[in-house]
Parts: structure tokens; C-alpha cells; sequence
């Protein structure tokens, strides 16, 4: 981490001093309802989800005594009561302490939920609004999110005389968010709807002809939709949001983001905004090549500023890692977020220019640029191959052979033929293709020598021989324990979307005694769309430096799941007699789908404690990376 230099803090503790904070910030939550919209069709007017649900967070300036000021689990905790009220058929209490405790293992500084929930605030509730004018602020929230992921921002604009508005994230009925244009659409209907609720019943003194918006991540997208519908918005600062997207990550995200776009909504050519901040994040490519990019930021005729913290992740970009203090990396970075954000306000909506000469020290630092992404250089998809897997000894087609660039993100699974189709850019013809499978002796083929680029090649896999090793029996009493993650959360998970075949995740299961025998294997599902019979693999890897190395099993154990299937699954594992004397990492590979699933579908499987988390890899061929502090629920049932 590199040192942040003392003539910069200076200057920005100079900056803040200088602008103010004469108010207290005073909070209050709206339960209210959008008649002009059916929330859940096919019910009666009188049910209570009949009509949109609006639940609007306002912090604003009060120069009210204080009182006692909310902790960060009072803000939290309106999550968790509009997950219960937006759904009349799924219970969601107790997800506000499970998601805490999740963002405390994430962060690394240990499993207390407490200390998030416990953390003061300096919003304090229901206070009276102060006298006069007030410029207008909304906030559009992250995915799923609301006011809590960013309140420092929120109430620091209170305390400066700025009446602030969160719209939270959440899409059409049953609630679940979706990246689908219908559903990001709904936050911005409901931030129409805040406005004008606002202007006909103006308890906060709230000035719209000073209007303003903040944009968080996905939030920065609907922020950009709504000043296209809503050209009186003066100004707009956005963290780290989608409005600018880089394609070739995520095949599914890419096709939802490109309809928003080729839809019109944007417009940033002909928007009438006057002033625009974007705060970009420094890891954002760090792990793939974009094949094309939107941006915003460089389409958009207007004042705008650009900064990218290059130490920084998308988390960021929220309050966590700051209350927290996980890092004095991302203290710092927050620390200057909140100076831009008030800055580029006080300038664009009070014309009191301090933001100019705090962009100008900032942008000078050794972990700022003010250079976009440059992704001119990216080549785009060129050689498709074709391929046929079969035994070397019967000629027969093997199934489930993991194909892929090898320690790269790209990769398929053969089908039950044996068949496989992979599309790779003309760059990686120098790079090698891995092809794997149980019980057979993987190879490595040059991709490059693959010149036939429409023929289908027949590649042929040998036989591995694999000696077992003796065990003793003795007779005795055996004892039966559950080893790894037991956990069956229904609120914290992980996952696959609809088309991620040959994705793979698990976790590490300590071995207490040798040998040690194998009776089942167990896990939750406890969220599933998808619309298609799904078949994954169970496989057992040896560990080296704590990454799997190579897979001990000796045969293909399959897993089928069924459409819309969830709750707890165990997988009998004594005919296959697996004895185990040394620590293993488990992993479930999503290797076939018998049928089609639509686009936006996902499984996700249970999270809970676990210290040494869980591991992923996106493809076949590509290296197991940490993917959450937290380990996704996998265990055994063992005899010892």
C-alpha cells in the first residue's frame, strides 16, 4: 500500500473545515405507494402489494439539538423489514444480521456482526426541519441497495444544508433486482414519483430548481436514465457507476446493458446536464480484455471531470471498508470521495467554487489519473474450433471433458457426445489448449495447430491407470461426523448464472484422522431460476499451497438438479468407497444443461463462516481464485 503524502491530507482537512457544517443531520423514512403502478398483477385493488411500494430514506439539515443518534443496524435494519414487506410468500427475517456478518468476513476483520450493526452515525431521527431553501440531492442506490451502503455521503450533504433522497433498488415484483431494462426502470419511475410526492408535500424545504444526483454502480445507470427523462437535473456525480460498461466479462450482463443502451434512454450526447463527475475504480480490468466499451463519460457534452483511484475495488465505492477501517487504503479513498462529492455540489449547485482546487491536488497524486481506460487495443473474437473427445482404447465419445485456454478465463465442457465448441481471439494462438478429464491423462495442443478453424478435430484421451492405496480395516466402532460448511442460510449465498458451464467452486474440508471414509456429500440450494435441468460434478482435489491440484477421484460422480429445485441436497457416496487421509478441497462443476435456461437465470448455493472461504474459477483450465471470505455450504458425512 503506498504512503499517502501529509501535505495532501492537510489540504483536504482545510477543505472540509471550510465548508461548514452548521446543520445536524436529521432522518426520516416514507412508507408510501405509487397508485399509478401495479406492483403484483392479478391481485385485487385492496391487497396491500397491489400498488407500487415507494419507501423513500430523506436525510436533511436540522438545527434541532441532537439527541441521540441512529446506529448503522437502524438503517440497516429497514432493509430487512422491506425484503418482509415487498413479498407475501417468503419470509426474509433475520437477513439484515446474516448480510452484516457477511460484510464483516468479507472485509477480513473477523465474523462479530456487531461491530457494523453497533457502529454511531451522526443521522439522527425526526428532527425538525430547518428554515429556508435547500438544494435537492437524490441518491440512486447500488444493486439491491439503499441509503446505509453510502450514509456518511448522505448525512455529511445533511449537515451542509442539502436535502438528500435515497431511492433503493429493487425491481419488479417479487423485489429481486435484475440487470433487465424493466426492472432498472422501476428505480427510476420511482424516483419520478419521489419528485413529485416531494414538490406537492415539501416537509423538507427542498429546492428543485437546485437539483441534483448521485449515482452508485448500477444506480449510476438509472441516474443517467432519469436525467435523459428529467433535463431540470443540474448535476451528477457517479460511483463508479454502469452507465459506462466495458463488454466481454459476463456474456448475460453484456446483453441486458447493450438493450438499455440501444434503447435510447441515455442519450449523453444530447443530454442538458451541466456538470458531471465520474469516479472510477482501479481494478475494474485487471482480469480481462473488453471487447468493446460505452462511455458515458466521453459521449457527454458537458463540464465534466474524470478520476480513477487506481488502488481501489468496486467496494469502495460504499461506506464498509471505511466504518470499518479495513484498510487505510480505502479510508483514504472514501475520505476523498466524500470531498469531491461535496465539493462538486457546493460548486455546481451554490456556485462556491472550493471543488477546483481540491480536483486539481487530487488528480496530481501518485494513485489518482485522470485518464480513462484505453481500450483501443483489444482484438475481437476471430477462431472458432470445433471438437470431437474420444477414448483412446473404444473409440466412444467421452462426456464432461473440460476444455480451456489453459490458466486463462476461457473454456468449455464437452456434452454427453463429446462434442465441444470453443471461440477465442486471434491473439491467443500462441497459447495452449488443456483437455482433462477423470481418469484419463490430460493433454496440451498448441492453439495454433488447429488450422482446419470449421472442421471438427477428433482428439483422443488415454486411459489412466491409478494404483489405490492399501487400506486396513480393523474392527472397531466407527465414529460418524459432518466436516466443512453446515451452513443452510437462506439470505447469504453464491453461484452460477444461467450459461456458465464449466464454472467451478468449493471449499477446503480438514481431515481429522486417517483414514477417514466418505458417506455423502451435502449442500443448500437456496435460491435457484433456472428453467433448465442442470448436471454437475462433484470432484475431490488434493491441495497444494492451498489451491486444488489434482483431482483424487476416480470417476465422474454426477449431481443432477431440477428446475426450480432448493433446499438441502445430499449425494450417497459409499458406493464409490472414498477414503480420505489428508486434507481435500470440494468443488461442484456445473458441466451440462438438459435443456435451455433464459437469460437471467442463476443457482446460488448457501454461505456461512468459514476461515478459509471459498474458491472459484470461471471456466475450465483456469486457475481456482479466492472468490468470498465466507465458504459456500459444502460438508461431508465421514466415518473414522
Amino acid at each position: 500500500m503506498k504512503k499517502i503524502q501529509f501535505t495532501l491530507i492537510i489540504t483536504l482537512l482545510t477543505f472540509g473545515n471550510s465548508l461548514g457544517q452548521t446543520y445536524h443531520a436529521g432522518f426520516k423514512s416514507l412508507q408510501l405507494k405509487d397508485s399509478t403502478r401495479i406492483y403484483k398483477p392479478n391481485t385485487a385493488l385492496t391487497h396491500g402489494l397491489h400498488y407500487r411500494p415507494v419507501d423513500l430514506d430523506i436525510w436533511y439539515p436540522s438545527t434541532d439539538k441532537k439527541g441521540n443518534s441512529l446506529d448503522f443496524g437502524d438503517l440497516f435494519g429497514l432493509f430487512e423489514q422491506r425484503a418482509v414487506n415487498y413479498q407475501d410468500n417468503k419470509d426474509y427475517t433475520g437477513i439484515a444480521n446474516e448480510l452484516a456478518q457477511f460484510y464483516v468476513a468479507e472485509l477480513r476483520i473477523g465474523a462479530d456482526r456487531q461491530k457494523l450493526l453497533n457502529i454511531k452515525t451522526n443521522t439522527y431521527a425526526n428532527l425538525n426541519t430547518s428554515s429556508g431553501n435547500h438544494p435537492v440531492i437524490f441518491y440512486m442506490s447500488g444493486f439491491n441497495g439503499m441509503g446505509f451502503e453510502n450514509y456518511k455521503i448522505l448525512e455529511k450533504l445533511a449537515q451542509n444544508g442539502y436535502v438528500v433522497v435515497a431511492i433503493w433498488s429493487v425491481g419488479r415484483y417479487p423485489g429481486n433486482m435484475t440487470n433487465e431494462m424493466a426492472d432498472m426502470m422501476e428505480q427510476v419511475y420511482d424516483a419520478e414519483f419521489a419528485v413529485r410526492y416531494l414538490k406537492a408535500n415539501n416537509f423538507f424545504n427542498a429546492d428543485f430548481k437546485k437539483f441534483g444526483i448521485i449515482g452508485c454502480s448500477w444506480g449510476g445507470m438509472s441516474s443517467a436514465v432519469f436525467i435523459n427523462r428529467n433535463p431540470n437535473t443540474k448535476a451528477f456525480l457517479s460511483l463508479d457507476g454502469t452507465e459506462t460498461h466495458f463488454f466481454g466479462k459476463e456474456t448475460e450482463n453484456d446483453q441486458f446493458i447493450q438493450r438499455i443502451y440501444d434503447s435510447q434512454l441515455l442519450n449523453p450526447a444530447t443530454q442538458a446536464i451541466k456538470y458531471y463527475v465520474y469516479l472510477e475504480s482501479g481494478d475494474k480490468l485487471d482480469e480481462f480484455e473488453p471487447s468493446k466499451e460505452y462511455n458515458y463519460f466521453k459521449i457527454l457534452n458537458s463540464e465534466k471531470y474524470y478520476l480513477r483511484f487506481k488502488n481501489s475495488s468496486h467496494a469502495d465505492f460504499t461506506c464498509f471498508s471505511s466504518i470499518l477501517n479495513a484498510s487505510e487504503n480505502s479510508v483514504q479513498i472514501y475520505n476523498d470521495i466524500e470531498n469531491i462529492m461535496l465539493s462538486f455540489f457546493e460548486k455546481s449547485l451554490q456556485n462556491k467554487d472550493i471543488f477546483t482546487p481540491l480536483w486539481g491536488n487530487l488528480k496530481a497524486l501518485n494513485y489518482t489519473t485522470e485518464k480513462p481506460y484505453d481500450i483501443s487495443k483489444n482484438t475481437k473474437v476471430s477462431i472458432d474450433i470445433f471438437g470431437l473427445i474420444i477414448d483412446k482404447k473404444t473409440n466412444q465419445p467421452l462426456p464432461y471433458v473440460n476444455i480451456g485456454v489453459l490458466n486463462r478465463e476461457i473454456g468449455t465442457v464437452a456434452n454427453t457426445d463429446g462434442k465441444f465448441t470453443l471461440s477465442l481471439k486471434e491473439e491467443l494462438l500462441n497459447d495452449t489448449l488443456r483437455i482433462s478429464s477423470i481418469g484419463y491423462k490430460p493433454i496440451e495442443i498448441l492453439i495454433k495447430d488447429f488450422k482446419q478453424k470449421n472442421e471438427t478435430l477428433s482428439i483422443k484421451l488415454e486411459e489412466q491407470i491409478s494404483e489405490l492405496n492399501e487400506v486396513v480395516i480393523t474392527a472397531k466402532a466407527f465414529k460418524k461426523k459432518t466436516l466443512g460448511n453446515k451452513t443452510e442460510s437462506k439470505f447469504v449465498s453464491t453461484g452460477f448464472g444461467y450459461d456458465q458451464l464449466g464454472a467451478e467452486m468449493g471449499v477446503k474440508i480438514s481431515i481429522r484422522k486417517a483414514p477417514t471414509f466418505v458417506d455423502a456429500f451435502n449442500f443448500n440450494i437456496s435460491y435457484n431460476r433456472l428453467s433448465a435441468k442442470s448436471i454437475f460434478r462433484l470432484n475431490f482435489y488434493s491441495i497444494e499451497n492451498g489451491k486444488p491440484k489434482e483431482n483424487i477421484l476416480t470417476e465422474n460422480i454426477l449431481v443432477p438438479i431440477d428446475p426450480k429445485q432448493v433446499g438441502k441436497i445430499t449425494v450417497d457416496l459409499k458406493p464409490y468407497h472414498i477414503v480420505l487421509n489428508k486434507d481435500i478441497i470440494v468443488t461442484l462443476e456445473w458441466v451440462d444443461i438438459e435443456g435451455e435456461n433464459n437469460k437471467g437465470e442463476a443457482i446460488f448455493f448457501s454461505l456461512g463462516l468459514l476461515n478459509s472461504g471459498t474458491l472459484y474459477k470461471k471456466s475450465s483450465q483456469a486457475k481456482f481464485k479466492k472468490h468470498s471470505s465466507m465458504g459456500v455450504g459444502y460438508n461431508i458425512d465421514v466415518r473414522y
